[in-house]
């Protein structure tokens, strides 16, 4: 769950360096991509549609490139797969940590919105299977969606249980603590808050230190690679399903 709120945090830090220096475009939110490109292409605007939609391609790429190599893992039993995808989450990572540009020109621009976007595809596809849910790191959208479907079962419990008899709402309340549903409502409640952290984090290194802010989300990957080849995180990931 710790891994889960991490990654979580990762995306939201990268989004906001991204959104902020490179022309406020996403390379984690690809909603908010997706409904510019509708938007600037009812507008024909078609530079600017191109600029919105290059980041969707480019974080399926990643996308496709990270469940590649977790199907190659799983068919070659390598136990630490998640591993090698947080290696190349850091190499896309590094060129745009490393860049002496602060302000960078257009083309130079579209290059970094490619290694972040992808970069971020790899991350949301190298684990998803968190104890007992399954969650994507990059956004947050499901995981509100999860949060209001725990919640919801967590207070049709709660007004089961004030309804039996000897059980007052403060007993009820006092015992929630033990309940599933209340504890996972909690915890993506909490996920959400280190999406938003993130960002936050992420702006505010921007503003003070640019693109060499990136080295906080690259160390703490290392630190997840280094986790990884001791206790694999990806074991379901690898999973290979009956075939047809």
């Amino acid at each position: 769950m710790l891994i889960a709120a991490f990654l979580t945090w990762n995306a939201g830090f990268v989004d906001a360096v991204g959104f902020v220096s490179l022309g406020h475009i996403y390379t984690a939110n690809m909603s908010g991509n997706s409904i510019a490109v509708g938007i600037q292409s009812a507008s024909q605007d078609w530079p600017e549609t191109i600029r919105r939609f290059w980041p969707v391609l480019l974080y399926v790429v990643g996308l496709l490139f990270c469940r590649l190599l977790i199907e190659f893992g799983a068919r070659e039993r390598i136990r630490s797969i998640a591993a090698v995808s947080f290696l190349c989450e850091i190499v896309l990572l590094l060129p745009v940590f490393l860049s002496p540009v602060a302000s960078p020109p257009t083309l130079l621009a579209f290059g970094f919105v490619a290694l972040l976007a992808a970069a971020m595809g790899v991350q949301n596809a190298a684990v998803t299977h968190f104890s007992t849910i399954t969650l994507h790191t990059g956004f947050v959208t499901g995981t509100l969606v999860k949060f209001a479907e725990y919640g919801a079962k967590y207070l049709g419990w709660l007004f089961d249980q004030t309804r039996l008899p000897g059980h007052s709402l403060l007993g009820v309340l006092q015992a929630s603590a033990r309940q599933e549903h209340f504890r996972l409502t909690l915890y993506l409640g909490g996920i959400w808050i280190c999406y938003v952290a993130g960002a936050s984090c992420g702006a505010l290194g921007d503003h003070s230190f640019q693109f060499k802010s990136l080295v906080v989300p690259i160390a703490g990957l290392a630190l997840l690679t280094v986790l990884d080849l001791y206790a694999p995180f990806a074991q379901r990931e690898e999973e290979i399903p009956k075939r047809q």
